[in-house]
């Protein structure tokens, strides 16, 4: 991975400069993306020599290692380029928080071997449904299942797929590193929204022998994480909570293009059978207008204050209380769901002309608004989970992915 001309760890700002510089690029491929439904393989190769894929390699083989707010800042920059490359990057980057819980000998030839693009990605765990199981044999585990929803999985080596590894107690639940050839791709990834992304279904052809090297838990990653915090080479804190903040980004750099599109366009459109004859001039457009960048607004602010408790966390190396978790997830699902209204709203008042395949508006409105559906940001969820903390209801066992697993 070329990160710059010679080899230096590029700069947050430096980053974003370069993102940036291929904005329009990559605003360029959102339609060719989308029919691909993957992210194109020149804009893969752009991205890498940008050093962008440093985000999703670990610090220890090389990686980039930002702050919260210099990983939201370079999401927020993609996010206005496209929507489904930072949607890709970014669930790449989180799902190496697993490499921590694998021996060097296992994870150094999976990060440091030479690679165009992503090397892993991750996936699975908060039900059986959405996950694989293992049964013990003699050095391993034989795996076997279908994962859905593989976002990243088109340019990986490796992936991290979660099993069940006990028929009887949903609470066994580990991680297993696997080659991506070793796997089937079922090539069935067509949605309403985030197309681009590739987040087909793998699947093993039977079951699947993985070495004991290769099988980890939640309990073994934090054990590991703890040690590794203890030498000064751990993860930054805030495990999957920082990486849906850092997430927010793209979410407000997708609201941020499409007001920046439909504002563009106002000149050239007339609002038909009324006496405007410019949309501009309407007092229904300023409405819209106005209610929008309020939402983009507010939604911005709240991603700051996450971003901001995250990274104050960081500085006085604590990790984030149970409550904080829980105030980050909902400020999480309350930006996402924020910013797709937002859109919605201008993509409303954007006529019929909107409709078309050919404007973007219409593209980052399906995009945000399927986002904002992802489970770890659906804003009925978390708007009740924080409700009833803050009535003092103690809850009931959640289910919860595997990054967030205590067993």
């Amino acid at each position: 991975m070329d990160s710059s001309a010679n080899g230096r760890q590029p700069q947050a700002q430096e980053m974003v400069e370069r993102i940036e510089k291929l904005r329009p690029w990559l605003r360029g491929q959102q339609p060719e993306a989308e029919r691909q439904r993957r992210i194109p393989q020149e804009s893969i190769e752009a991205l890498d020599a940008a050093g962008v894929f440093d985000l999703t390699t670990p610090k220890r083989y090389g990686g980039a290692d930002f702050t919260t707010r210099e990983l939201h800042d370079i999401y927020r920059a993609l996010g206005s380029g496209c929507g489904a490359t930072s949607w890709v990057v970014w669930a790449a980057a989180g799902g190496n928080l697993w490499s921590f819980s694998f021996p060097d000998e296992v994870m150094a030839p999976v990060y440091v071997s030479p690679w165009v693009g992503n090397r892993t990605f991750a996936l699975g765990g908060t039900s059986r449904r959405m996950s694989g199981t293992a049964r013990r044999v003699d050095g391993g585990w034989m795996v076997e299942g279908k994962w859905p929803f593989a976002t990243g999985s088109v340019h990986a080596s490796h992936g991290y797929l979660a099993v069940f590894y006990d028929p009887d107690d949903d609470t066994k639940v580990g991680m297993v590193l696997v080659p991506k050839d070793s796997l089937v791709a079922l090539d069935d990834w067509d949605s309403m929204g985030l197309a681009a992304t590739g987040s087909q279904t793998v699947a093993t052809d039977g079951e699947l022998f993985v070495p004991d090297t290769r099988f980890s838990t939640p309990a073994l990653l934090a054990s590991r994480i703890e040690e590794l915090t203890s030498e000064g080479l751990g993860p930054r804190r805030g495990g999957l909570a920082r990486s849906l903040v850092t997430g927010t980004g793209t979410a407000l750099g997708m609201a941020e293009n499409a007001m920046e599109i439909f504002l563009g366009a106002l000149g050239k459109r007339t609002i038909p059978y009324s006496p405007y004859a410019s949309q501009a001039i309407a007092p229904i457009t300023h409405l819209t207008v106005g209610r929008a960048h309020s939402q983009i607004r507010a939604a911005g602010l709240v991603a700051d204050a996450a971003v901001s408790a995250l990274d104050e966390c960081e500085r006085l190396a604590v990790n984030p209380t149970d409550s904080q978790v829980l105030q980050f997830h909902t400020d999480a699902a309350y930006v996402w769901d924020a910013c797709a209204s937002a859109v919605e709203t201008l993509f409303h008042a954007s006529g019929a002309s909107g409709i078309t395949k050919r404007s973007p508006l219409q593209l980052i409105a399906r995009n945000l608004r399927a986002g904002s559906l992802h489970a770890a940001h659906t804003i009925d969820t978390w708007m009740e989970n924080i409700g009833r903390d803050l009535c003092g209801i103690t809850p009931a066992p959640t289910f919860t992915s595997v990054l967030e697993r205590k067993s």
